[in-house]
């Protein structure tokens, strides 16, 4: 009885594993970007949907991180092109200190950062 218990407490907890939510940048870009963009971030099928893998050599050869991050959240929605979504409150949770290029120190969510290192390290 004891094997079956233990079994069954292993599968409960397998099962329960495959419903985390995404951690890595990669995943974040998976589960809420590559619908749009296409898995391989170059813009998938959809009309209005940008290659992000150029982001760094449209900006002047420089990855703009708060630009990115400020699309991505919804902060500058005004200033963003196209009906891309606001995504910032599916990234809530823990935070961490970004320091932005003029040296300001800015707490950001965790997802957040992710999602934008891992576009920076995509770029072509």
């Amino acid at each position: 009885m004891l094997r079956i218990t233990s079994l069954s407490l292993l599968a409960a907890f397998t099962l329960t594993g495959c419903n985390l939510p995404p951690q890595t940048g990669e995943e974040l870009f998976a589960a809420n970007c590559a619908v749009c963009h296409g898995s391989d971030a170059k813009g998938g099928g959809m009309e209005l949907a940008e290659d992000l893998t150029t982001l760094t050599t449209r900006h002047g050869g420089t990855f703009p991180t708060a630009f990115v991050m400020s699309t991505i959240d919804g902060y500058a929605k005004a200033d963003t092109h196209g009906p891309m979504p606001e995504f910032g409150v599916l990234l809530k949770g823990d935070m961490e200190v970004w320091t932005d290029p003029n040296g300001v120190p800015t707490p950001t969510p965790s997802g957040l950062l992710k999602l934008a290192n891992y576009l920076e390290s995509i770029q072509g």
